[in-house]
């Protein structure tokens, strides 16, 4: 029931668009970018800006109902991650709760473990002020950890290790509970980015042994601009993302973003509400997406196939196609995809993600990310790989000897 909903939602928003501004219909492929927020979440944003504007601070009866807004946002998201209430900090995103936690255990003398296809939130503060410190574990061709890697690393001195669950590049899907059960056994504290992972695969933060997780809220239709850090085993009492007046009890200062919460808060309740069916409808689109090119062109292949991946993304290698130039005719053909992670899409190098896989700089240059979202239709399907084959097949008659 959901999934033919979700289909019909989109399909008529598409006819919905092209009947009243006559604009060309878009197909929206780059969801692990940023999605759309969804209609629901719009209003409510949109509703807690007129309704729950006071400050969540103040103890009359306008802060109290924005405080009140706040509380429900964090049971909500408490919910879809398995995760006590008490233990959730909204913050401005991931990117700022990961800084924080690596300021916070780089300025005890610790070290920073990685891999080589993470994202730069997820390392970003020691390689700017700690990078003597900062080691990074080798992954397979499917993008997983070596595990084996990681113990040698961590027998050496006090490490935190900071992982993405999910690669934003490939969908590759990391073992967290071995990654976690590995750093635990060596006294290491973990902190997982589950900015891909949060509403597309099922997260329970108790049943791993990582100490912070990190989430951004519009990777799922929620608003830009909020997200959470969840304390699943934070350490030291001490601990604080930044200084102010006491909100977030005293670990994330600053007046909360009530609008930006309520929709982060809706958002998961939208999710969590139809989490089986609306992963199996993503499931179902990128499998039909992936079988119809696989069908249709030569010399292709999806890259981290191998390993178990979110079921939105596909990152595929078109041989003999530069990919920069294929995203461009995409876009031309208002298909919309990318090749990297929207922080590093302006670098003209290959993906540092895929080289880490093994991949040739050539072919790393010819693979192109595409992320589907429950707003997405079988219809952008089948639109999509009409245009894909199309010029994929022009590019390579163009550069053809």
């Amino acid at each position: 029931m959901a999934i033919a909903a979700a289909d019909m939602l989109a399909t008529q928003h598409v006819r919905m668009q092209s009947r009243t501004n006559h604009a060309p219909i878009v197909i929206y492929l780059d969801n692990n970018a940023t999605t759309r927020p969804a209609a629901e979440v719009v209003d409510a944003v949109a509703h807690a800006m007129r309704s729950s504007w006071g400050n969540p601070s103040s103890q009359h009866c306008v802060g109290i109902g924005a405080s009140r807004a706040i509380m429900d946002a964090r049971r909500a998201l408490a919910k879809l991650v398995s995760a006590s209430e008490d233990a959730v900090v909204f913050t401005s995103g991931a990117t700022e709760a990961n800084e924080g936690v690596q300021r916070h255990y780089c300025s005890a003398g610790y070290r920073l473990i990685v891999s080589e296809t993470e994202h730069p939130a997820v390392s970003g503060f020691y390689r700017r002020h700690a990078a003597d410190r900062l080691y990074t574990v080798p992954v397979d061709s499917a993008g997983q950890w070596d595990v084996a890697r990681l113990g040698n690393l961590l027998a050496e001195s006090r490490a935190l290790v900071a992982v993405a669950w999910a690669n934003g590049e490939t969908g590759v899907v990391q073992d967290i509970a071995k990654v976690c059960d590995c750093a635990s056994r060596h006294g290491a504290a973990v902190l997982v980015d589950a900015s891909q992972a949060i509403g597309r695969i099922p997260i329970d933060v108790g049943l791993t042994a990582m100490n912070f997780l990190t989430l951004s809220g519009h990777k799922f239709h929620a608003p830009k601009g909020i997200g959470a850090l969840v304390l699943c085993d934070a350490g030291p009492n001490e601990f604080v993302l930044q200084t102010g007046g006491g909100q977030e009890r005293g670990i994330r200062g600053g007046t909360e973003n009530v609008p930006g919460i309520v929709g982060l808060g809706l958002a998961c309740t939208l999710r969590r509400r139809n989490f089986d069916a609306e992963a199996a409808y993503l499931r179902s689109l990128r499998r039909d997406f992936e079988g119809k090119l696989i069908k249709r062109l030569s010399d292709i292949r999806v890259n981290g196939a191998q390993a178990h991946r979110l079921p939105n993304t596909s990152n595929v290698c078109f041989g003999g196609v530069e990919g920069t130039a294929l995203v461009a005719r995409l876009e031309n053909r208002n298909v919309i995809c990318s090749q990297t992670s929207a922080c590093t899409s302006g670098s003209p190098e290959p993906s540092s993600t895929l080289l880490a896989m093994g991949l040739s700089r050539e072919e790393a240059h010819a693979s192109v990310r595409f992320a589907f979202a429950v707003d997405n239709s079988k219809q952008d399907v089948d639109s999509a790989v009409e245009a894909i084959v199309d010029e994929v097949t022009a590019l390579r008659r163009m550069f053809s000897v």
